[in-house]
Parts: C-alpha cells; sequence; structure tokens
C-alpha cells in the first residue's frame, strides 16, 4: 500500500537530477493488442491493461495493491466510447524501480516534441530536454541569479503531456498520475552537449515518482486534430464571462476604495477601456484570507463594486491557501473545529511560513474540505468581489520544507497530491462561486495547478521580471500551455517584478494585446506600470492596442466558444494550421486563433526582424492595407506599428468604430472579410453572440449567424443564414479589404460605401457596406 512515510522520497527534492531507465526492471509482455495480463518486473508483478477508445485514444495502466494505491487524480478525464478493434500505434517498454514507473518508447529518429504544458525552457520545439513536473513557487525555490533572465524548470504548473510529431503521424503522450513526473526527448542538439551525460538517449522517456501508472497516448493526422482530442479527453474551458477577455490593471501596493475609484476615473479620463481592477495582498485584514481590512474599504468593498459598476468595472482580489495560525480568527477557528488542514507526521496541523507568518493549509484532496472551502468561496462573492486570483497555491510553503505537508488526514505523503494541490482549491472555489449565482459563469484566475485545471480556472504564468528574456519566453510558455489542454493563459503585461522601460512597455503590449489574457500587474516599490503613468506618446501607443484588443473582442469571444465546442486552442503555432519544415520551431510567431498571425519584436534594440508567412495565399499587412507574398520577409521597427497579418479569405468580426469603454456590442457588428486581389477559394464561417454572462447559451441563449463565401478571381458572392436566434438578430456589416472586383449579397449588389479603418499602422482604406 502506499507508504505513510515519505523519507524515501525527499532525496528527489533536486530539480536537476532523473531517474535513470538501467535502474529499472523492464518487461517485455506488453503487446500492440488491447487487453488485460500480468507482467513481470525482475521480483515485482503488475496487472497491465491496455484500453481502446475512439477517436484513436489509449490507456495502458498498472495496478499492484502492494505497490500503489489507485489513482489519486482530483479530476476526471472525459474518456471517448470503448473501441475494441483498436491497435497500440506504438508499445512502450514498461520499466518499475521501487514505486517508481518509466515508460521508454522509440520513435523514428528526427521526431520533434511539443506541448508539456507551463515550461520556463525557452523554447518552443523540446527534442533534447530533460524535464520534471513538479510545482515550485519559483522566485522562492530558485536563485535570484537564474530566475532573473535564465529559464527556470520546473515552474508552477504541471501538465505532464508531450506531443511527438514523427513526420507522418502526431502522437500525444499524457501520464495521468499526479505524482511527480519526469520526461527525456531524444534529439539532442550536439552543440549543446559538453560532457556525455548531457546528452539524452534515443528513446522518449516518461516516468512518474510514484503512483499507480497510467498512460494515456493518442494518435492523429494533424496537430489540431490531436489537440482538439486531447483537450475534449481532459476537459474544454468553458465559455468565460466576456468581461474576464477585457484588459485588466493589477498592482501590488493598491491599497482599497480610494486607489480603486482613482484608477477609475483614470481609464474614464484617457478613454482607456478596463473591465477588472485587481486587489493584491493589501486589501485583506493582516494577510487573513475571506477578510477584508476596514481601512482599505471604509464602507465595505460591496460599496466600491457598485460604485466602479457604473463603468462596468469589477474587483478581483487575491485568495492565498495558507491560513493564518490565529485563534481568534474566525477561519482558523472554524476550520481546527471541522479538521481540515493538512497534518505533518506528528498528526498535528502543518505550518508553513508565508504571507501572514505561520500558517495552515486546506487539504484539497479530501471532498469535505473542498465544500468547507467552497462555503466561503460564496460568502466571499456576497461582498461584491466578482472574481478570483489563486495565488500561492504551488503550495507555497516558505523556507519550511513541504514533505512536512501530508494529506488524506496525514496518511498520504506530499508528493501523492502536490502537483495538484492548486486544480482542489479552484475545483472548491469554483464551486462556491456557482453556489453564489449559479447562473452566472465563474472568472478564476490560478498560478498552479494540474491535468484538468482548464475546467476550472485560466493560468498566468506567474511571477515575471521586466526585461526581453521574459518577453521572449512569454510565447513558447504560453503556446505550450495552449497544446496542453490550458487554453485560457497569459503572462503579466510588462512584468511583475523590475521598472520597465518605456520601450519595453510599448514591445510588450503590442506582443501580447491579443494574448488569451490580459493583465498589466507589477510589484511594490517598481515603477507604476498604468497606461497612464508613461509619457503621453507611450500611453498613446498602449492606448491604441488595447482599444484594439476591444475592436477584436468579438473574434476573441468566438474562439473561446469554439474551445469550448471543438477544443481549439486560442492562441496557436504557425505548425497548428500550416504544413512546413521551416515552421517546426518557431518561437517567436504565432496565431490568434486560424485568422491573425503576429511576429512581434521581442529583443532589445532591435530595428528589423525576419518573419515567415506561411501557406500559398498572400497575408494582409494590417500596418498598410498592402498584401504581401507568403514566405520570408523582413520587417522593420516602429513604434505605432507591429508586425501583424491575417490571412487571406479570414472573416474576422469585430466591433464597429474605436472602443473608448469597456462596452462589448456583439450584435451589431462588422464582419471584415479580407480578400487578395484575383482570389479565389471558399470560406465558411459561424458567428455567434449571447450575452457574454450566463448559461442561458446552453439553453437556447445564443444566436448564431451563418456566412458562406465563394471568391473567383476577386469576384465575391456572400450568403447569410440565422441558424439561431436565441439571443436575438445579429446586424452585420460587410467591410472588405483588399477592393474586390465585386460584390453579391444575398443574391442581390449592396451598395458599398468608402471607409477607412486603423489597425496597427497609418489608416486603411475599406469599402463596407450600410
Amino acid at each position: 500500500m502506499l507508504q505513510a512515510d515519505p523519507i524515501h522520497f525527499e532525496a528527489e527534492m533536486f530539480f536537476n537530477k532523473y531517474p535513470h531507465r538501467a535502474n529499472f526492471s523492464f518487461t517485455d509482455a506488453i503487446g500492440t493488442d488491447l487487453g488485460t495480463q500480468t507482467a513481470q518486473f525482475g521480483a515485482k508483478s503488475a496487472k497491465v491493461s491496455v484500453q481502446g477508445y475512439e477517436g484513436n485514444v489509449f490507456e495502458i495502466s498498472l495496478a499492484n495493491p502492494d505497490l500503489w494505491s489507485p489513482n489519486p487524480s482530483l479530476a476526471p478525464l472525459f474518456v471517448p466510447p470503448v473501441a475494441t478493434d483498436r491497435v497500440l500505434p506504438v508499445v512502450p517498454q514498461v520499466g518499475l524501480m521501487g514505486e517508481k514507473s518509466l515508460w521508454a518508447i522509440t520513435l523514428p529518429e528526427g521526431t520533434r516534441f511539443y506541448g508539456m504544458g507551463e515550461k520556463n525552457l525557452a523554447e518552443f520545439e523540446l527534442s533534447g530536454q530533460r524535464t520534471r513536473f513538479w510545482n515550485t513557487d519559483v522566485w522562492s525555490d530558485f536563485p535570484a541569479q537564474q530566475w532573473g533572465s535564465s529559464p527556470t524548470d520546473p515552474p508552477y504548473f504541471s501538465t505532464p503531456y508531450v506531443i511527438a510529431h514523427t513526420g507522418d503521424d502526431w502522437l500525444g503522450f499524457l501520464l495521468h498520475n499526479p505524482y511527480p513526473a519526469f520526461m527525456e526527448t531524444p534529439g539532442m542538439d550536439e552543440s549543446r552537449v559538453f560532457v556525455e551525460w548531457q546528452r539524452t538517449g534515443n528513446d522518449l522517456i516518461l516516468g512518474s515518482e510514484g503512483g499507480e501508472p497510467h498512460l494515456w497516448i493518442l494518435t492523429a493526422d494533424s496537430l489540431a486534430e490531436l489537440t482538439r482530442n486531447f483537450q475534449r479527453l481532459v476537459g474544454v474551458t468553458p465559455v468565460p464571462p466576456i468581461w474576464s477577455l477585457g484588459y485588466h490593471q493589477s498592482r501590488w501596493g493598491y491599497g482599497g476604495h480610494e486607489d480603486l475609484m482613482k484608477l477609475d476615473a483614470a481609464f474614464a479620463d484617457h478613454k482607456i477601456p478596463c473591465d477588472g481592477l485587481w486587489m493584491d495582498l493589501d486589501y485583506m485584514d493582516g494577510y487573513r484570507i475571506f477578510t477584508t481590512s476596514e481601512a482599505a474599504f471604509p464602507d465595505g468593498p460591496k460599496a466600491t463594486a457598485d460604485a466602479l459598476a457604473k463603468n462596468g468595472r469589477r474587483i478581483v482580489p487575491i485568495i492565498d491557501p495558507g491560513v493564518k495560525s490565529d485563534p481568534g480568527y474566525s477561519v482558523y477557528d472554524d476550520g481546527s473545529k471541522k479538521k481540515v488542514w493538512c497534518l505533518n507526521p506528528e498528526g498535528n496541523p502543518y505550518i508553513g511560513l508565508v504571507w501572514p507568518g505561520e500558517t495552515v493549509f486546506p487539504d484539497f484532496t479530501l471532498g469535505r474540505v473542498r465544500d468547507w472551502w467552497a462555503a466561503y468561496a460564496t460568502k466571499f462573492r456576497t461582498l461584491g468581489y466578482a472574481g478570483c486570483w489563486l495565488d500561492m497555491n504551488d503550495p507555497s510553503t516558505g523556507p519550511v520544507d513541504p514533505y512536512g505537508m501530508r494529506f488524506g488526514q496525514g496518511t498520504e505523503p506530499h508528493e501523492a497530491h502536490r502537483n495538484q494541490y492548486g486544480l482542489g482549491m479552484q475545483m472548491a472555489t469554483h464551486s462556491g462561486f456557482l453556489a453564489h449565482s449559479p447562473n452566472e459563469r465563474p472568472f478564476i484566475l490560478s498560478r498552479s495547478g494540474y491535468t484538468g485545471s482548464s475546467q476550472y480556472a485560466a493560468i498566468w504564468t506567474g511571477d515575471n521580471l521586466s526585461n526581453y528574456f521574459y518577453l521572449a519566453l512569454s510565447i513558447p510558455t504560453s503556446l505550450g500551455l495552449s497544446l496542453s489542454g490550458c487554453p485560457f493563459n497569459g503572462s503579466d503585461l510588462a512584468g511583475f517584478g523590475g521598472d520597465v522601460t518605456d520601450q519595453l512597455m510599448i514591445d510588450w503590449t503590442k506582443a501580447g494585446f491579443l494574448f488569451p489574457f490580459l493583465r498589466n500587474h507589477c510589484n511594490r516599490g517598481q515603477r507604476e506600470q498604468e497606461p497612464f503613468a508613461f509619457p503621453k506618446g507611450v500611453m498613446g501607443i498602449i492606448r491604441h492596442y488595447i482599444r484594439l484588443r476591444y475592436k477584436l473582442i468579438p473574434y476573441l469571444y468566438n474562439l473561446f466558444i469554439q474551445q469550448e465546442s471543438a477544443g481549439d486552442p486560442i492562441l496557436r503555432p504557425l505548425l497548428y494550421e500550416f504544413d512546413g519544415d521551416d515552421l517546426a520551431k518557431v518561437k517567436d510567431q504565432f496565431l490568434v486563433g486560424p485568422s491573425i498571425l503576429q511576429a512581434p519584436f521581442v529583443t532589445e534594440n532591435t530595428k528589423k526582424r525576419t518573419a515567415i508567412l506561411p501557406g500559398e495565399d498572400p497575408w494582409y499587412d494590417a500596418s498598410n492595407g498592402s498584401w504581401r507574398e507568403p514566405g520570408v520577409i523582413t520587417a522593420t521597427k516602429s513604434n505605432d506599428s507591429t508586425p501583424l497579418f491575417i490571412r487571406a479569405g479570414a472573416i474576422v468580426p469585430m466591433q464597429r468604430g474605436t472602443p473608448v469603454d469597456n462596452h462589448k456590442e456583439l450584435r451589431e457588428i462588422d464582419l471584415h472579410v479580407f480578400i487578395p486581389p484575383k482570389w479565389s477559394g471558399n470560406v465558411t464561417y459561424e458567428y455567434s453572440a449571447d450575452d457574454g454572462i450566463s448559461f442561458d447559451y446552453r439553453s437556447g441563449g445564443r444566436s448564431t449567424l451563418r456566412i458562406d463565401l465563394v471568391a473567383v478571381d476577386g469576384h465575391i458572392a456572400i450568403t447569410t443564414a440565422e441558424t439561431a436566434t436565441g439571443f436575438g438578430p445579429i446586424s452585420p456589416r460587410f467591410v472588405f479589404h483588399g477592393a474586390p472586383a465585386s460584390v453579391r449579397l444575398d443574391s442581390t449588389a449592396p451598395t458599398l460605401i468608402d471607409d477607412f479603418t486603423v489597425m496597427t499602422g497609418k489608416k486603411v482604406a475599406v469599402r463596407r457596406t450600410a
């Protein structure tokens, strides 16, 4: 059975040492056929089950009650129907070393690797890597000399999932077991090998430090198909409240009502859209969670929330899991009475040292404890807070050794659940928010998490610094999360720590303004980062790109609708939509949905950069309205513009005009059509609108307009059809980029009006319907 004493595991705290296959006993009993068998591993044996499911999904699991308790994963997988006519696409070698398990998979030479969830490796393609999956508090667990401008691994969030592209096929491998995991990918770049042991092996290695082994294998013909199937397996992201897709302003140091009202007035005065004002630790009473300082909110946070609601803004405060160990503090007393805390080996509540000093930690592995927390989350929502931000849930214990924190009333070791501690906190908070407002979509942001977090929370990539290393890092990190089942993610705009320069603020805004989650957050004592804290010219650029995000909110929102229905991520690598060996390692470009390509400047003091425009059709240059031929291009840096391109044949929904506040109109919209001269092709696009806040869309409260476009030598014919009207009629105008030779709309020739728009540069001429 599972060991109660975790001493055997403590040596594994090293982040840069990994179990080696030579120390494992292997079996050769597993074949390609489905079914069950008994496998021998030296002196040990295990029951091996191989199952197949529709959609080319497979599971291999091992069971031996003398070695492992049943899989303790909190979040369920959404397993497709069983398919008995499947054959395993690859046959792993399986080895055991004590409670540890290892899978060795032989793949063709030249296989490339992607995914791995949140990784700060500064690479998109992940050949030749050794990595661990163990949620850390990066700034506490690594030296500042490292995290200042170098990769840190492992980071805050663990998804032990890796994608392999063999050249012909795409395969996904998921270790579904919350114990710490490790991976090794073949294909080492020899320039990185200085001593022999730095070279990774010839096989893909996947392993777990303990726990019942469960390996899921997915296969597909494309990265898109693979990602959709994986997202459905681990759980799609429900369509979030539309306000969560806006711009958010945060700082450790906002003191409460007075600061929030000043921010509200400043955003209104400068006509900068903003949906969320965020509160760090300062709003609490002595860092006691689920409390609010009377000094911060003299009339209570509800009065402030009501005042901010006049401009459509919401308060989003931080919540940490650590509860101050303080007799007389009601949350602590109640939790102690109900025995909800994680215990130490002596059977007493485990104590860590976090913001309040000595703290205890709820044991989110227990359903009754999640219910206890959910009740507090419900009360928390009644105070007027619209969402929350779950921090320090790695769990961070400060300088205290976390291995003394045990779960399951002290019967389960720390490593059994650490990786999913943040997930349990998300589940409990999500449940409490739903209890408060059953027909309102919750919004929760979390630092840590695990496989399945996509169902409950958005993820931000944790503490970062105001430097170009972290700006460049934000792209491959977000893409890795997007391919690994966490599409609602983003990094802190302009960096949390350090003083941002004017130029870095401009560059980061232009690179990140269309990330799924957009929050400007900084540390106290650092330079202020609000848009209006910068010189007028800098503020104008920041404001323009925030407004452009709001103009594109209908497009972003529909990407989230498609995510819930199909599983496609919002941010995508180029090879998600296009073929080409030159796309395999691109880490400084990305797609926003299928239609928008960004190639931002992410390197300091760079005046020019090359970019790849993939495919065979021209791309629309949003800076000047020209069409660029596909291939490698050179872009020149300017403060006003940024390299942003739109795909030929794209239909991109946008709000009309220039948004100057956070109002979001989803029914009276402009559908921007991008057709190169003499282009021929067929396009189908479905645009949907709903109230953006409730779950009514699940019971008919959504309207959908289908647009079919046929272009022949630049002559365009468009037909529209309302396929759902539950949110009322959608009234589109069509805006044409590229001067089509002729236009027919629903069998008539519409009157076209000369107009202009501004996207990422100068005014560009367009023609639109009335």
